[in-house]
């Protein structure tokens, strides 16, 4: 615990510097929200109080810091402004309605930071379209972090870490153990991952057309990602890489086909050496218990159809109505789940129907426009591999909530951001200068 804090204190002191020495921009904050990524989701508060981490504190220091910014919203962000307004409607209607009142209104403190970020981003990114190349180059730079922590956990053991205690799901005594890297959870080290990989395949010199590093590398992030044991995170792989096949098939056809050929070659080895596939042979009983767990959620929806149980509150409703829903551990304790396994019934409970419709319009209309976008200029490549990402995400998101880390929601709304505001990226050939000693391992 005490090196939670001590962390926490540091990346809070290590803004205020930076951002004092950087003309106290809006730029200085985004970069350094993706360049400490792998410390924003550190608490702050105790969970009482909202739990807000690093993240959120930053976040509603830049809301004062740059309030001028919320004032007006240009004509083309007006949409996802509206439904931001409408969904905290639907959400302090939820929380007012719900058993759990202190409770909902405090979570609700830690969505909107999320809304913060994503307006300061699409504000910056309006005049500073370069600052995608540079917050992309950030993001990779959390992928060697999580090497390291995957490779010093392997040496080491799961005990270096951030955290005092992990999932219980990061050791298994028939499969082994699944590498958190610097999460707590080996599930989203899986996601996280997954999504990381489709960044390593855009070559800014030529973003219509990846190179063998570019290849390379992203092999090296779903490699790791294998470590961590995710199947979610490895499915979200595979779909997203089938969508960029759908736009680059003909430019991917000889990386497609080598990596085909090395997998069936390597596949005999592969399920012995990865816990990955180890788990496969235990995807039956896995989902024999998620759907039960499933169920019972889709039936506390059913009961709160429209504004839900309220924003934060499923761990306590539970607790009350649902007291079947934990886990035996192997010490013979037992674990109350905060939510379903599944990400889409934990918005859908907490939310309600409506809440959970507004939600993902905020995914969905941005991933539209820029497919359409894309379909009429063959140009808008970034948001093509940003979408990939987002698609892994979506399918990733089907058997785990991620979204109470802040980590995977900063890395989650920047592409939805990236995609928003992809048809107005020049080519951006200029390296990134912000921080040149990171500069040269992710030049391509």
């Amino acid at each position: 615990m005490q090196l939670l804090i001590t962390l926490a204190a540091f990346t809070l002191i290590s803004f205020l510097v930076f951002f004092l020495f950087n003309n106290h921009s809006r730029e200085s904050y985004l970069i350094f929200n993706a360049y400490f990524l792998p410390l924003m989701s550190l608490g702050v508060t105790p969970q009482a109080l909202g739990g807000l981490q690093v993240f959120d504190v930053l976040a509603y220091f830049a809301f004062f810091f740059f309030i001028k910014d919320f004032i007006r919203t240009s004509n083309g962000n007006r949409v996802y402004s509206y439904l931001f307004i409408f969904l905290m409607v639907v959400l302090l209607a939820g929380s007012l309605h719900s058993e759990f009142l202190s409770n909902s209104l405090f979570s609700i403190l830690s969505i909107l930071p999320i809304f913060i970020f994503s307006r300061l981003l699409l504000k910056e990114l309006s005049v500073n379209p370069a600052l995608t190349k540079k917050m992309i180059r950030a993001f990779q730079l959390s992928f060697f972090i999580a090497v390291f922590f995957i490779g010093m956990q392997m040496i080491e053991g799961t005990q270096f870490t951030f955290y005092r205690e992990l999932n219980p799901n990061v050791s298994d005594e028939d499969d082994g153990t699944r590498y958190p890297g610097f999460f707590m959870d080996s599930q989203m080290n899986s996601q996280f991952l997954g999504m990381l990989s489709f960044l390593f395949l855009i070559n800014f010199k030529n973003i219509s057309k990846p190179t063998f590093k570019n290849y390379f590398l992203f092999c090296l992030v779903v490699t790791s990602m294998f470590f961590s044991g995710g199947r979610s995170g490895f499915f979200g792989v595979v779909v997203g890489f089938c969508f960029l096949l759908i736009w680059y098939g003909w430019k991917m056809r000889y990386f497609f086909g080598i990596a085909g050929l090395a997998v069936i070659g390597l596949l005999p080895f592969l399920k012995d050496s990865f816990i990955l596939f180890r788990r496969m042979n235990t995807f039956d009983d896995s989902y024999q218990f998620r759907a039960y767990i499933w169920k019972e959620a889709y039936d506390i929806f059913q009961n709160h159809k429209l504004l839900g149980i309220g924003a934060g509150n499923y761990k306590n409703y539970i607790d009350r109505h649902s007291v079947d829903q934990y886990y035996v551990l192997k010490d013979n304790t037992i674990l109350l789940l905060d939510q379903p396994e599944n990400g889409y019934l934990k918005i859908l409970t907490e939310f309600g129907a409506i809440g959970f419709f507004l939600s993902f319009l905020l995914i969905v209309i941005p991933v539209i426009k820029g497919i359409h976008i894309h379909l009429k200029t063959k140009a808008n490549h970034v948001a093509i591999f940003s979408i990939a990402s987002i698609i892994c995400f979506l399918v990733s998101f089907n058997s785990l909530y991620t979204l109470s880390d802040k980590r995977i929601v900063t890395l989650l709304t920047s592409l939805i951001c990236f995609v928003i505001k992809s048809s107005s990226i020049p080519s951006l050939t200029k390296e990134n200068t912000l921080f040149p000693v990171l500069r040269n391992p992710f030049s391509t």
